[in-house]
């Protein structure tokens, strides 16, 4: 890919071109809260109607991320854990098909237990999969 500005650009009208830029692939970890807050009503509502839940605008916005990042590169792949107490995985494998993601979300359930999250296990399951990540010289991100 290289992208040439001729038109007003530079000094003297020199033109600017980008070199070709090859995008990494990533493994990205979604870790998604999923206590009482979650479910808390937005002053918006659907399509149908039914008022929206923050856990229902992190859901359409992580698929929005999802299809940008696949379309940008058709490599990245995506897991899902959930964070309430302590973070568990809703989805483990790493994939880069969308329908995986929505069946993953389906899997989400919202938590009663209050307080502190314990973020320990995430770090602990982000730094084994950071390991197999760069093993397959992929980059691991882990968005929260």
């Amino acid at each position: 890919m290289e992208v040439q500005v001729l038109e007003g650009s530079g000094r003297g009208g020199a033109a600017y071109s980008l070199k070709a830029n090859r995008y990494s692939n990533e493994d990205i970890l979604f870790c998604i809260d999923v206590d009482n807050e979650s479910m808390v009503e937005m002053k918006n509502t659907g399509p149908n109607g039914r008022p929206i839940t923050r856990l229902d605008s992190i859901k359409q916005s992580i698929l929005l991320f999802i299809h940008a990042k696949l379309t940008i590169n058709p490599n990245h792949r995506f897991a899902f854990a959930s964070l309430s107490h302590s973070a568990s995985w809703v989805r483990k494998e790493f994939t880069s098909e969308v329908d995986s993601a929505i069946t993953a979300f389906r899997g989400l359930s919202v938590s009663s237990s209050g307080g502190q999250a314990d973020l320990t296990q995430l770090f602990r399951v982000a730094a084994h999969q950071a390991k197999k990540s760069r093993s397959q010289n992929r980059i691991l991100r882990v968005i929260t």
